[in-house]
């Protein structure tokens, strides 16, 4: 017997596209179009990073939120940076966190899970605020949130500015137990020697002496 398809409204293409799906039901298999919200996720470029965005470094606590169906509870966990820059997760271990910032390690966690453990998957890396610390003779002294473009005379600035009786040319950086002294009225003529603000960093503008 001679099995006669219409295939009016219809390219070739169209046919054999139907006739694989109608096999596939068949045989029980599921078939799954890129783009699909319910197929496996596609490779995409990777996530363009803000630059102000900070690097992670060893001793940071992390909150990490996973994603990976509607009908599952999403995983949270808090992990801190170990001193070899790992964190470590359920099911894919140690991961390297150290070095790049929480949207990199998003993606690279994400990665770790799928396709290996997961279909889909979501990842979420917070990373609390990092503050230096800015006390003296400003006009606010205070704790600030710190940014990676923060430099001393950015910070004081910040602060509110000198007071009548600052000393502009013996300011201190204490940075762990280094006392580092600048010369803020060279450095203000000179822009190029301005200097960069780490995470922590306890600034303090002495008062002159009269």
């Amino acid at each position: 017997m001679k099995t006669i398809f219409r295939t009016t409204g219809l390219n070739v293409a169209t046919v054999a596209a139907l006739g694989m799906i109608v096999m596939l039901n068949l045989t029980g298999c599921s078939v799954f179009f890129a783009g699909s919200s319910s197929g496996p996720l596609t490779k995409t470029p990777p996530t363009a990073v803000n630059e102000n965005e900070s690097l992670l470094r060893a001793g940071d606590p992390l909150s990490i939120r996973v994603e990976t169906t509607p009908n599952m509870l999403p995983q949270q966990s808090e992990v801190t940076v170990d001193d070899r820059g790992d964190i470590a997760l359920p099911l894919i271990g140690r991961i390297k966190a150290e070095g790049i910032t929480t949207t990199q390690l998003a993606e690279k966690i994400q990665l770790a899970y799928v396709p290996r453990y997961y279909v889909r998957c979501t990842a979420t890396v917070l990373a609390p605020t990092r503050f230096f610390y800015i006390g003296g003779e400003v006009r606010s002294p205070s704790r600030i949130p710190w940014s990676k473009d923060m430099s001393l005379l950015k910070a004081i600035s910040t602060a509110g500015g000198y007071t009548d009786f600052s000393n502009r040319n013996k300011v201190e950086i204490a940075r762990g137990r280094t006392k580092l002294i600048y010369d803020c009225e060279d450095i203000r003529r000179h822009p190029e020697k301005d200097i960069a603000i780490q995470p922590g960093d306890s600034i303090y503008v002495p008062r002159t002496i009269l």
